[in-house]
């Protein structure tokens, strides 16, 4: 009879604890505005107060409905948000519209931005005739501050609350008005109430469980570095307190290592580089040191230095020499038992290979030198949690993926994922199971993941980076883009070759990196190399950048547009599966035609005065030499013996200029060979092999040393004098071409970026 009456008393005040729950979340739904500043999952970010959707910290354009759609989704990660209430959210009641075709097209914008998919989704679940559900880990930026249960409910598991924190809020705000209603059940209310409550929070979580077994599905996210600037390739020391990383120092294209304590807000500067580069930093088992590789084109090797903060002359030691590609540090590391993992090149066949170096004996021995000479040996690779097996990819600049495996002790090596897109950087899970790799095979850089034995690789869900874990798995540093300006191409126009700047003004700037603009012969159009497609190809359009076309469609890497000298024709190089290959198309971006046959690596052509030649670099020899094509025979004539890159003709026809890939400066040979001849000593530098541009009466170049940033100089053939023109404002785009101007030498076109970041630091608690 007892509880007949409790029965009795509790079932209307649970009816109409879920009646006012389900009006007061359809309200929530509806509303158009989040109480939450943002969130974060995966590599993107939403900003609440701006409106933005941001992948890697670039704004993504979204068209609002399609932006309130994720809004209601994030507001309720792990719930079904039903195709009604994301109606009432987006279309008032007097709103006439199409809504199921409507809030499809914005779903497909919203999953296209996302680059999610409705057959394999890692973002959006659509759940058939009802509605969808936000399936991926989230968590609020900034993270909320703890939140205390009511008196009387049950607790709730962190992991529980971190992904679900909204559902219960109905529940709660509604008791706290109807306190005296509940009383009327004082002892079975409250516990019914709770145990509601939890299954509510405890739904779907499992969709953001924590797949590597080291750490629960409850973490968060913070910052390691607030300063302004660019970093990358942060190292966790093997305590988890302390963070190596690569910075430009707020500004500019010089690069240093610095430490920093997490929570500290000052990182300390281990090394004074004042010329080349210094990156991936790598702990000594002790701690007591860091690794690091150094490109400059003269002391080119692996370096240590101890952790601590040191003087301007800095106590750098010397451990090996290295061959560094494309004159870039390579990844270093750190292993136990005095020996390093590196990038060198195998004494057996020249090329660069992945090498174990022995601190003891200074001994290298290779473990992985295999592919040709036409394919560019640009190897990123990653070592398992256990020091026992490596994880490679021989060349990141092939339109396919060839991931390996082998054991360090050595053996034939496993080929773990075989697919038609390019990938590039990798880590490996803490627990060792399975590797995160990037790659173009949805045509944007995303993360995938795969077992480490083989099998099907699915989106990655969990980590937003590669990154680096401390030695429990439970600290993972990554680099993250923030807010900045990608490469964009601007235009100075000048009183005369060498003369004052009059105008000085950005040109192109989309949210796509770009690079590369070469005026046509007569000026009235451009073409450069942008990513806006996925991959980098090749654009045209007028003279100021309007009315922007894609040439090419190729889906690799295309690069170095260069005009015919009637402007029909445009000559560009592209990564092929044998290796890069020079080819043609004309300005309407049809009649397709590859020059240059494989294996070899065939890059950056130009054309001859007379438009019946070609010149372009070939590394065909064993190095890098300025090579000719004649379209009329088909045949190809070594120009240089010494090296040489990135060729062009003087106007006259009988001069050809060149850069080097692997040395400073500008040189010069008879078009038909012969002696060469140094025309510019030490400029540009190292790294900038494509920042110069040939003119009638001289040549514009970039000195890459001048503080605070790169400055733009002028050589006058006729004086030999180098006239200052001009300071750029943001960072030199090295490493890729970035200088032209027209014949007269009146207009120069030029990419330069402001690339910020930040250092943050996902920690998974117990």
């Amino acid at each position: 009879m007892h509880r007949a009456i409790i029965a009795a008393t509790q079932q209307p005040v649970l009816n109409s604890l879920a009646s006012r729950a389900r009006v007061e979340r359809e309200w929530a739904v509806a509303a158009p505005v989040s109480a939450k500043p943002g969130w974060h999952f995966g590599v993107f970010e939403v900003d609440t107060a701006r409106g933005e959707l941001r992948r890697s910290g670039i704004p993504l354009k979204l068209r609002d409905q399609s932006f309130q759609i994720l809004l209601a989704l994030l507001e309720h990660p792990g719930d079904i948000v039903t195709r009604e209430e994301l109606r009432r959210r987006l279309w008032p009641s007097d709103t006439f519209v199409d809504f199921d075709h409507s809030l499809n097209t914005a779903m497909m914008k919203l999953r296209d931005a996302l680059g999610d998919s409705t057959d394999a989704p890692i973002y959006i679940e659509t759940i058939p005739r009802h509605g969808y559900r936000f399936i991926a880990p989230v968590s609020s930026l900034p993270p909320l501050p703890e939140q205390r249960p009511l008196s009387g409910s049950m607790a709730i598991p962190p992991a529980a609350a971190m992904t679900t924190q909204r559902r219960t809020s109905p529940v709660m705000s509604f008791a706290r008005r109807h306190r005296t209603l509940l009383m009327i059940a004082a002892i079975g209310i409250p516990l019914l109430a709770a145990l509601a409550t939890l299954a509510l929070r405890n739904r779907h979580v499992g969709s953001s469980t924590y797949r590597d077994g080291k750490a629960s599905s409850s973490f968060r996210i913070d910052s390691v570095t607030t300063a302004r600037g660019s970093f990358r390739n942060p190292a966790i020391s093997p305590d988890g307190r302390d963070v190596a990383f690569a910075w430009n120092g707020g500004g500019g294209d010089h690069w240093d290592i610095y430490v920093q304590r997490i929570g500290s807000p000052q990182p300390h500067r281990l090394t004074y580089i004042s010329t080349g580069f210094v990156d991936f930093p790598a702990w000594s088992p002790d701690q007591t040191q860091i690794a690091f590789t150094r490109c400059d084109g003269i002391n080119d090797g692996i370096y240590t230095i101890p952790s601590i903060a040191g003087s301007e002359e800095g106590p750098e030691r010397k451990l090996t020499g290295t061959s560094c590609q494309y004159d870039y540090p390579t990844p270093v590391v750190w292993l136990s038992g005095a020996q390093m993992l590196m990038i060198d090149r195998c004494p057996a066949s020249g090329l660069h290979a992945l090498m174990l170096f022995s601190m003891q004996t200074g001994q290298k021995r290779c473990l992985a030198d295999f592919g040709s000479e036409g394919v560019n040996r640009r190897f990123s690779y990653a070592l398992s949690p256990d020091e026992r097996t490596v994880a490679f990819v021989p060349s990141t600049e092939l339109p396919v993926c060839e991931l390996y495996t082998m054991p360090i002790s050595g053996g034939k090596p496993f080929r773990l994922v075989d697919d038609n897109s390019s990938c590039d950087d990798m880590m490996w899970t803490p627990d060792g199971k399975n590797l995160v790799f990037v790659s173009e095979r949805a045509k944007f850089h995303l993360l995938w993941r795969i077992p480490a034995h083989g099998g099907q690789f699915e989106r990655e869900s969990v980590y937003p980076a590669i990154g680096t874990f401390s030695k429990d798995g439970r600290r993972f540093a990554y680099a993250e883009q923030a807010n900045g300006e990608p490469r964009s191409i601007w235009r100075s126009d000048l009183a005369g070759a060498g003369g004052k700047v009059l105008i000085n003004r950005k040109l192109i700037a989309t949210q796509f990196p770009e690079l590369d603009a070469q005026p046509s012969p007569d000026g009235t159009r451009l073409v450069w190399a942008e990513r806006r497609a996925g991959m980098e190809e090749i654009w045209t359009g007028g003279s100021n950048g309007e009315n922007p076309f894609q040439l090419t469609h190729l889906n690799s890497y295309s690069g170095t547009p260069r005009w015919s000298p009637d402007a029909r024709w445009i000559a560009f190089d592209c990564a092929t599966p044998h290796g890069n290959q020079i080819f043609i198309i004309d300005a309407e971006g049809r009649n397709l035609r590859q020059i240059t046959p494989g294996p070899n690596q065939n890059v950056v052509p130009s054309w001859s005065r007379d438009g019946k030649s070609l010149y372009f670099a070939s590394n065909r020899t064993g190095r890098r030499e300025v090579w000719k094509h004649s379209f009329g025979s088909g045949k190809e004539t070594q120009i240089t013996t010494h090296g040489g890159f990135d060729p062009f003709e003087s106007f006259d026809g009988q001069t050809v200029y060149f850069s080097r890939f692997d040395e400073a400066g500008i040189w010069s040979v008879p078009a038909i060979g012969g002696q060469e001849s140094l025309v510019l000593a030490g400029r540009p530098q190292l790294l900038f092999w494509g920042h110069w541009a040939l003119t009638r009466t001289g040549i514009y170049f970039i000195n890459a040393d001048t503080k605070p940033r790169a400055r733009i100089e002028f050589y006058d053939f006729a004086s030999r004098r180098i006239t200052p023109i001009l300071l750029l404002e943001r960072n030199a785009a090295y490493g890729q071409p970035s200088l032209s101007a027209t014949a007269d030498g009146k207009t120069i076109l030029y990419t330069q970026s402001d690339p910020q970041g930040v250092i943050k630091m996902m920690e998974f608690q117990p």
